[in-house]
């Protein structure tokens, strides 16, 4: 018996390493233009290795959301636990210790890697020398940036032994190149030269919060019930979408979640001059958020230090939703990234350490969740995005509705050269937004004026909005029956090769994203961007949520399906039928339209109508 056992153990061994003399290419990526190979990498620099593991189930989160998101399905809102969810993230049976054995058969010490919670991610730094032999003698060099002249290390190919491929999907950040140092904007733009308040009529108005399409011409005054183009309002913003008269009743169990990248600090000192300027019942009832780092990140409550990204979300958040929960999760690093003509650094954020994190949660589990923040989809890596994608699906299994900003440059970048692929071809193509093309998030567009609302323009509020259709992405089901309607009837063949006819389009809805008057470095100022509407339309539904949790019932959790089947038939939004996704230079890009369209979505929302149609579902 034990001569057998010997021989079968012997025979594993073998074929294990035999295994190991086949190596299989994970990845072989070209290099961009903007990048330059300066010399091989010194052996003792540091690499991060990112293992992601092919999961045992890759299909049942989405197959999962599917029926509890469909308003037609008996499974409807029937969210899933922590366990549940984490379960479906797991890899395959002994995969993780797999790769851990490997690593540490390859001379990596045992403390020295770290794996998550549910084993589908294995971490470790290691020299660039040792680096290159776990991954089939993969060549790192120092690259350097043209304009930047910033230096990073990387490899354009790496392999993994045919075991090992067998349960690894990919290993993050070693073939995309980035920069470290430097950051692109976030969705927002700081209007400095605030102007003078509005003199004409038909720019100072309000809107009935009744359930009626009224809107009225305010008098020309200082009253804080009417909406003013030049600097709008918290006020503005509830009289103009209905939610003034609604007064939360599930306070402490709504909670709304806000996501903050790239060391954007938000400020408490800035919190109290809004609330003093803006709302101050909110003040006296010391309305504050909580402040959670994840991923190395800290708090910094230095005056300079406040971010106007930061800032702009949680404001806006407290006053529309006020006494609601408000988190702010402030996420350190920077993920993979593949740099385009437009966005030559890596400001990528890091969605799976934050995904990680929530889906690890339950009571710092928000029922909403805010994003203010995208890159251009080539940009980053498709299995990562792909695998992101997958992490916000579970999010919605949770019962977690996620709301993303489409982006503030309209279909792609400023100047026409920035709209190339950087596949090394460099054709010519507009640059769709994630993880605004992922199919299991809402994405919010902006808009501006009031009678009628129109889509942002460069006129008022210095940016258009952006839309467009994924070229990672297939269209989901549920816009079988708007989007291609949609191109037959507005777009025809106008730019039909410049985009993904078949992708997933976006925005889904829109609000306003023009001139927020905000606190930022103890001053009040006007920020605008689809930043703005984004947070604004994640407190709307927070406030759903809250009216659903009064009656004991769960939160809507991921809502497209529920939006587009639904809640675009009943009047609860206001249709936007003017201005375009202008970009890529001066190309119009995507038209305004009645219904649905790739600039403004179905709109912007009515809440009481919003309200009378989801609080008994």
């Amino acid at each position: 018996m034990r001569t057998t056992l010997f021989c079968i153990l012997a025979a594993a061994v073998v074929i294990a390493a035999a295994a190991r003399d086949v190596m299989l290419e994970i990845e072989h990526v070209h290099v961009p233009d903007t990048w330059v190979r300066q010399s091989s990498a010194k052996g003792d620099e540091t690499i991060q290795l990112q293992f992601a593991l092919k999961w045992k189930h890759p299909n049942s989160i989405e197959q999962e959301l599917d029926k509890t998101s469909d308003p037609d399905s008996p499974e409807y809102l029937q969210h899933l636990s922590k366990d549940q969810v984490l379960e479906m993230l797991k890899p395959a049976d002994n995969a993780t210790e797999t790769v851990k054995n490997y690593l540490q058969q390859s001379g990596v010490p045992k403390k020295h890697i770290k794996s998550s919670a549910t084993g589908d991610w294995v971490l470790v730094k290691v020299p660039a020398r040792h680096a290159s032999a776990l991954l089939g003698d993969a060549k790192f060099s120092v690259y350097r940036h043209k304009e930047s002249q910033e230096e990073i290390v990387r490899t354009t190919r790496y392999t993994l032994p045919q075991d090992i491929a067998a349960v690894v999907d990919f290993v993050s950040g070693i073939t995309h190149f980035s920069s470290q140092r430097t950051q692109r904007r976030p969705s927002f733009i700081v209007n400095s030269d605030i102007p003078e308040p509005a003199t004409h009529p038909e720019q100072v108005l309000a809107a009935s919060d009744a359930d009626t399409e009224t809107l009225y011409i305010a008098s020309e005054s200082t009253s804080t019930s009417t909406c003013n183009i030049s600097h709008v309002s918290s006020e503005c913003l509830r009289h103009l979408y209905g939610t003034t008269d609604y007064t939360p009743q599930a306070p402490q169990k709504t909670h709304v979640g806000i996501a903050g990248f790239l060391h954007e600090y938000a400020n408490y000192a800035d919190l109290d001059l809004f609330l003093r300027e803006q709302r101050p019942e909110a003040l006296a009832g010391k309305a504050t958020f909580d402040y959670l780092t994840i991923n190395g990140e800290h708090d910094n409550q230095t005056q300079s230090a406040a971010g106007g990204e930061a800032n702009l979300d949680v404001q806006v958040v407290i006053g529309m939703t006020w006494p609601v929960r408000t988190s702010f999760i402030s996420v350190g690093g920077s993920p993979a990234f593949r740099p385009d003509n437009f966005s030559p650094k890596n400001t990528n954020e890091p969605y799976a350490a934050l995904l990680q994190y929530l889906l690890e949660q339950d009571a710092n589990l928000p029922d909403v969740l805010s994003i203010s923040y995208g890159d251009d989809e080539q940009t980053v890596p498709p299995k990562y995005a792909r695998r992101v994608c997958s992490m916000f699906a579970a999010l919605g299994l949770r019962g977690v509705s996620v709301f993303v900003a489409s982006g503030d440059e309209g279909v792609g970048g400023k100047k026409a050269s920035h709209c190339q692929t950087n596949d090394g071809e460099q054709k010519e193509t507009f640059l769709p937004n994630f993880p605004g093309s992922c199919p299991y998030v809402t994405v919010v567009g902006a808009t501006q004026g009031f009678n009628p609302e129109a889509a942002t323009s460069k006129d008022i509020a210095k940016f258009y909005s952006g839309g467009g259709f994924s070229y990672y992405f297939a269209r989901p089901k549920y816009q079988d029956n708007v989007v291609p309607q949609y191109i037959k009837d507005v777009m025809g063949n106008q730019y039909a090769h410049l985009y993904n006819q078949s992708g997933r389009a976006y925005p889904d809805i829109s609000a306003q994203g023009s001139r927020y008057s905000i606190a930022l470095n103890n001053s009040m100022t006007t920020e605008s961007g689809t930043s703005a509407s984004t947070p604004l339309v994640a407190s709307i539904f927070s406030l759903l949520n809250d009216a659903r949790f009064a009656k004991g019932k769960p939160s809507l959790g991921f809502v497209n399906p529920l939006l587009y089947k639904r809640l675009s038939q009943s009047n609860a939004f206001n249709d936007v039928t003017e201005g375009s996704a202008t970009g890529c230079g001066n190309k119009t890009g995507f038209k305004a339209a009645p219904g649905w369209d790739a600039v403004t979505g179905f709109g912007t929302p009515r809440f009481k109508m919003l309200l009378r149609n989801v609080v008994d579902l």
